[in-house]
């Protein structure tokens, strides 16, 4: 006779119960290794372990090798610069066309390429070109410059002309005022060279003085 207030179902219950908590606990076992086998953590599978080449033989022959090659240096503009000096009529440089101003820009031209046929121009681009024009007023200096870059620098393509037919970058300011050595209308110019396989940098200590 069953005890009262004690289900003849429990024992089934709790043995159901706890047949249910382990399956859960394999369910949660397996789904933990399905997650941790899908996690490679950087692991080296087989197929991405690179399969070693025998080392190539060198070449019997000691013209193919090539040693200490120096590296070339990078295009672009010199951080230093060739500075010279010009002396112009601001009148003429700066004027209304005419057969003197012609013949006068013609004289200037010929000064800046004797300068930049020199050894440390000679074969050379410029990559930048500054002038700076001397004169009572930093208006008329730069003017003076200007005049400069704009009449002078495209006669010398050789120097001044890029690929495309334009002339290089230029700038012009004021040079300060007249003193000894620096007339009204002299125009200092400051070329900086482009650095290639050709030609490397200029190389030398400190900025040239003109």
């Amino acid at each position: 006779m069953d005890q009262p207030g004690i289900s003849p179902t429990a024992p089934n219950a709790a043995r159901l119960l706890g047949i249910v908590g382990w399956v859960f606990a394999d369910m949660l076992l397996v789904l933990v290794v399905v997650f941790l086998a899908t996690q490679t953590g950087g692991a080296v599978t087989p197929s991405a372990v690179a399969t070693p080449t025998p080392a190539a033989t060198p070449s019997a022959s000691p013209t193919s090798q090539v040693t200490n090659r120096s590296p070339e240096p990078p295009a672009g503009v010199d951080s230093d610069f060739v500075c010279m000096r010009i002396d112009t009529n601001p009148a003429l440089l700066t004027g209304a066309p005419s057969a003197a101003r012609d013949a006068h820009l013609a004289a200037i031209e010929r000064q800046l390429k004797e300068r930049t046929s020199q050894p440390d121009l000679a074969g050379r681009k410029a990559g930048i070109v500054l002038s700076f024009g001397v004169a009572d007023s930093p208006d008329e200096g730069t003017r003076y410059a200007e005049a400069f870059n704009t009449e002078i620098l495209p006669q010398v393509p050789a120097v001044f002309g890029r690929a495309d037919g334009a002339v290089v970058g230029s700038r012009a300011f004021w040079g300060g005022r007249p003193r000894a050595g620096r007339k009204s209308g002299s125009i200092e110019v400051n070329i900086y060279p482009m650095i290639d396989a050709t030609n490397g940098p200029l190389g030398r200590l400190g900025a040239e003085r003109c």
